[in-house]
């Protein structure tokens, strides 16, 4: 296979490199003008007065300006052809489904925003969001967005703890939550968690339960039926540009930090993103990556229903009964453009191909994120899932439509490099991320500061995006200090194209899940018997990097790992934990010194190098 590729069709849409860097440079070339054309396709109730004011991580796009969010999203099809087409397509794995209409989308977010201001929600006003993706969860999201009050979406495998943490710190008034789904053959009691995570924040915020599990209320929690008879909204807000949209929780070293994106910059910027990555009103499409997590919350609430595309919900795992179940639902719903992970797509690699069946010939691209994407998975996904069982021109052996990896990070807001099906395409490079998006000053720099090509260097961009957050930690705003935003992913560029390697610093990046070992190393101290904890990130081949703990004191190592999955979730529970004698030195340099050392000598060399002057390892490793 060659170094650049051009699927059969994509051959006609494709251009060249020297066609690409036309239309990059342009844009780059005159940011202001370039996004000010982008947010010429919204609909605006008050022309903005400046594309954009300040300077860095206080830059504030498309100022004076006012719209209303959910006319940009929903709205904006009423009497169109669009408005009578599908928007939601749900099934769970019991096979039980749903199909609802952008006009019966719109009457259902109607009445849970009147339900929403029954409670007392109003602009300004926290919802939190702790669901599988249903049709309740985004009828949720999009009714919050209509009155002009910010949500959060959670994920459910984050314990109770951790979604207490989000409660407080947004001052939530109102927490959604469904009372548990099946997962894996297996109930999921979200339920549980929402009621422990209200009592430990303490910010008197009701709970909203959809009931699909038949849980019993207890004395005020409401059910979402009875949330839907309070009333309708029949407006929806309009809000300056900068107002909060939404928010998440992003790793950082010491901890899970806020981000929360600005009405007016997000949509200019995920409506373009989503249609130039393919998406048009007559797709259907399939996202793997659950709200709570950008790729989830920008593509999956926001920019396919801007564009008026068919989303498919789906609330189980890839490998429930088997793992050919996301391709069946391809083939049972016709998906045209489907959007997974790394991860996903290294697990799915590795199994039987018998049971990877379905008739795929629907679809118009495979969209990749979250990590890193090696040549040999790029391979395997072109060959096998974007290989159509007829195929077109000379594609026999190989593959027919394009598997695109683009990268996307919470703080920018939507993806910023990737080739783009329906803008600029020109050749695949396996393994990279595809080129900078336009709109995006991309660009990898030495430790100067100076741009650097072929090898190693740090992944910044150089200018503010339309979506700054207009809420972000401390951190973020440190990032800024080289005159540039340094992602902390580290990438090699050559040519147009970023080849992203993992991240720079201590912060991990676990199945595409950007996690912070500050807390799990919390988690792991709360547990009786630890004194001190230490986490350290390391290579997995199939999660891309998995969390490893090293601790003193005298809990076991299984105990220490039951302690994280208790007290962050799930998705961090560490692959070992092992007890040690001394952890010597301050914690953040002990992170430091303890991730270069497992890249340059492994694990095992790492603890021998780290810990033999301070009395060594005391115990054994936990099974993984």
């Amino acid at each position: 296979m060659s170094s650049r590729v051009v699927p059969p069709s994509t051959r006609f849409k494709a251009v060249t490199l020297r066609e690409y860097w036309g239309v990059y440079e342009s844009s780059v070339g005159d940011l202001e003008a370039f996004w000010a054309g982008e947010a010429g396709r919204l609909l605006w109730r008050k022309p903005w007065e400046a594309v954009r004011v300040g300077e860095g991580p206080g830059s504030r796009w498309f100022a004076g300006g006012e719209l209303s969010p959910y006319e940009n999203v929903v709205l904006r099809h009423s009497g169109s052809w669009v408005w009578r087409k599908p928007a939601l397509l749900w099934e769970d794995e019991s096979g039980e489904a749903r199909v609802v209409t952008y006009s019966q989308l719109d009457q259902l977010v109607s009445r849970a925003a009147g339900g929403l201001r029954s409670l007392g929600v109003g602009r300004g006003d926290w919802v939190v969001v702790y669901s599988p993706p249903s049709v309740e969860a985004v009828a949720v999201m999009l009714a919050a967005v209509r009155l002009g009050a910010p949500f959060e979406a959670v994920f459910t495998g984050f314990s109770a703890r951790e979604l207490a943490r989000r409660l407080r710190r947004r001052g939530a008034r109102v927490l959604i939550a469904a009372d548990g789904f099946l997962r894996r053959g297996r109930p999921v009691r979200t339920l549980e968690a929402a009621r422990e995570a209200l009592a430990e924040a303490g910010v008197g915020a009701r709970l909203v339960v959809v009931e699909r599990v038949g849980a019993p209320l207890r004395e005020g929690e409401v059910g979402f039926d009875e949330l839907l008879s309070a009333g309708w909204e029949q407006g929806s807000a309009a809000v300056p540009s900068d107002h909060p949209l939404f928010g998440l929780h992003s790793g950082y070293e010491e901890d899970f930090e806020p981000v929360t994106h600005p009405a007016g910059g997000f949509l200019v910027q995920v409506y373009a993103t989503t249609r130039w990555m393919g998406l048009r009103p007559r797709d259907t499409y399939f996202c793997t990556v659950w709200p709570g997590w950008i790729t989830g919350v920008a593509y999956v609430v926001f920019g396919p229903l801007m564009v008026g595309s068919t989303v498919l919900l789906y609330e189980g795992g890839p490998d429930w009964p088997s793992w050919g179940r996301w391709l069946e639902l391809i083939d049972s719903y016709a998906v045209t453009v489907f959007l997974t992970t790394s991860s996903a797509l290294r697990m799915m690699a590795r199994q039987d191909p018998s049971a990877l069946r379905g008739n795929l010939d629907t679809l118009k691209a495979v969209l990749v994120t979250a990590e890193p994407l090696e040549r040999e998975v790029w391979e395997w996904a072109y060959t096998r899932i974007a290989n159509l069982a007829i195929p077109v021109i000379d594609s026999v052996g190989r593959g027919t439509v394009p598997v695109v990896n683009l990268y996307i990070q919470s703080e920018v807001g939507t993806f910023v490099t990737g080739n783009l099906l329906n803008y600029t395409f020109p050749p695949i490079a396996p393994g990279s991320a595809g080129p900078p998006i336009p709109g995006f000053h991309v660009d990898v720099v030495d430790g100067e500061g100076r741009s650097v090509r072929g090898a190693p260097g740090r992944l910044v961009l150089r200018a503010p995006w339309p979506s700054m957050p207009v809420e972000a930690p401390e951190g973020f705003r440190r990032r800024w200090s080289g005159g540039f935003y340094d992602t902390g992913d580290l990438a090699v560029m050559e040519d147009a194209y970023v080849y992203p390697l993992g991240r720079g610093d201590v912060v991990l990046k676990v199945s595409g899940y950007r996690l912070s070992p500050g807390a799990i190393e919390r988690a792991a101290e709360a547990v009786p018997g630890v004194a001190r904890a230490v986490v350290v990130g390391v290579r997995d081949e199939l999660r891309f990097e998995v969390p490893v703990v090293v601790y003193v004191g005298d809990a076991s190592p299984e105990e220490v790992k039951r302690g994280v999955r208790e007290g962050v979730g799930p998705i961090a529970e560490p692959r070992e934990a092992y007890r040690v004698r001394e952890l010597p030195g301050e914690k953040g340099a002990l992170r430091a010194e303890l991730r270069r050392l497992v890249r340059e000598v492994g694990l095992e060399g790492a603890l021998a190098r780290l810990l033999g002057g301070a009395g060594g390892r005391e115990g054994g490793a936990a099974e993984g």
